[in-house]
């Protein structure tokens, strides 16, 4: 055994017995791919998970600031990935970090910071971090986060009081756990962001494995790397629809789209809530592991707020995925409500939420291996 100075963050999640006991199977999919969300944000803000149970986990890091940073953005992309989903059925992560003298047996570690840690967690809100007072003079000045001084804290089986500091759940999980309808403002997001992600976190990524385009049964799907265009800092679903724009991506990716392709402009009748959603989503990086892309383009929207749009996808499937369709465009109609734009195709059930920030984030729905529901997420930039 060896002692060692350590930056310990804990995660668990709000109510997961009861989203258990609501619905097993589908608890147990989606908290896999949230770990798999956790486990690469933590590698990649150079911690390690050292111990898991049940929906808790415990990662280590060399400092505080990279704790922070990495809760702030687990908090970020599971906050993104909740905006499609029910209120009841959010998965929202609450985050303890703080720096402590601890004991490393066997590669894992022990001592009060540790139960600290978890105990921190335990007072976060849905969707947000807190941190000790040892965190806090180590984290303050250096991120761009505001801190609320919650006081000294009586936690269960720590003796002595903790100093707590909470940090306020990012916008979009935030949302996501009040079940509101409203979207996260962009500028606000940006600001947020911390430096070191400033750029190679920009924008959003393809995370897709569309069923019509014949994702093999029990596959699974990985993160992918940035779309490189930047949301315009102002949205107007009135303005102009830069088709040239959306046809030159298309081309480049070997994205089919129709050549009557245009997209309307809204009566006046249609609520802005509605026109948002006018428009084009795409990105540049492939996905579902053969490198393929997909644009969605939105053309029409009526004042009931049916849509009608195309969903294409390409370059052509890769040979050695029989099941794979080659690259095409297909129309969609579908219905806007609350939970967002929702149309089906090939069997799956696809939602989209438009965030009006120059995102869309959205959700997939398919049957999978034995008939379980397969549930992929996606985010897409938009395009015009």
């Amino acid at each position: 055994m060896k002692r060692k100075i350590a930056a310990i963050l804990a995660a668990d999640i709000a109510g997961y017995s009861t989203l258990v006991a609501q619905d097993e199977e589908e608890t147990l999919r989606r908290l896999a791919t949230s770990r798999t969300l956790l486990d690469e944000r933590v590698a990649q803000w150079g911690g390690r998970i050292f111990n898991t149970a049940g929906d808790a986990a415990l990662a280590e890091f060399p400092s505080a600031v990279d704790a922070v940073r990495c809760a702030l953005d687990i908090q970020e992309g599971i906050g993104a990935r909740n905006l499609a989903l029910p209120p009841d059925r959010r998965m929202l992560y609450r985050i303890g970090v703080t720096v402590a003298d601890v004991v490393e047996r066997d590669g894992d570690l022990l001592g009060d910071g540790v139960n600290i840690a978890a105990r921190l967690g335990g007072i976060a809100v849905p969707g947000g971090i807190c941190v000790s007072h040892a965190a806090y003079e180590q984290v303050a000045n250096k991120l761009p986060v505001a801190f609320e001084d919650l006081g000294r804290q009586q936690v269960k089986n720590i003796p002595n009081a903790v100093h707590a500091y909470r940090i306020a759940p990012h916008p979009s999980a935030e949302q996501a756990g009040a079940g509101g309808t409203g979207n996260p403002p962009g500028a606000r997001r940006r600001n947020r962001r911390l430096a070191g992600l400033a750029i190679a976190l920009a924008v959003a990524t393809v995370v897709i494995a569309l069923a019509l385009h014949g994702l093999p049964q029990g596959s699974s799907v990985a993160g992918s790397a940035p779309v490189a265009l930047p949301p315009p800092a102002n949205r107007d679903a009135n303005a102009p629809f830069d088709d040239a724009k959306v046809r030159a991506l298309a081309a480049s990716q070997s994205v089919p789209l129709p050549p009557t392709l245009r997209v309307k402009t809204p009566a006046a009748t249609v609520p802005a809530r509605l026109a948002g959603y006018l428009g084009a989503w795409g990105g540049d990086q492939g996905w579902n592991g053969v490198g393929r892309r997909v644009i969605l383009v939105v053309e029409s929207i009526d004042e009931s707020g049916t849509a009608l749009g195309i969903l294409a996808q390409g370059p052509p499937a890769d040979p050695t995925f029989p099941d794979q369709r080659p690259a095409r465009y297909r129309s969609v109609a579908g219905t806007i409500t609350d939970a967002g734009m929702v149309f089906t195709l090939g069997g799956a059930t696809y939602t989209f939420k438009d965030t009006a920030d120059g995102l869309m984030w959205g959700r997939v729905q398919m049957q999978g291996e034995r008939n379980k529901l397969v549930e992929l997420t996606i985010t897409l930039d938009r395009i015009d």
